[in-house]
């Protein structure tokens, strides 16, 4: 939204939050598929001139995806552990990105 629509960041990733909120996920999930959503809103918010492309994107989700469930139990009752995910899943990102190139 931000790079296409010229909305802030902050703005942006509220959107994508609201947005998510509305989309209807079966009771058995509880509450994690709004939480990686909002994980992912965090994750979006770093500069395009550190992600290019759509398959960068999809390369951090996944990043992030893997980490949240490798944490969900950890870290319960603190705040903080969404976008700490996502500023993970995006570091491992670049981290790899920059051994690779």
């Amino acid at each position: 939204m931000h790079t296409t629509f010229a909305l802030p960041l902050v703005i942006s990733a509220a959107l994508t939050g609201l947005i998510g909120s509305f989309i209807p996920f079966p009771a058995r999930y509880k509450n994690h598929p709004y939480a990686a959503i909002y994980a992912g809103s965090f994750a979006g918010m770093c500069s395009t001139q550190l992600i290019t492309s759509y398959w960068e994107i999809a390369i951090i989700s996944v990043i992030g995806a893997s980490l949240y469930v490798l944490t969900i139990n950890m870290f319960t009752g603190f705040g903080g552990k969404l976008g700490s995910v996502a500023f993970a899943s995006v570091a491992l990102f670049m981290l790899a990105k920059g051994m690779v190139l």
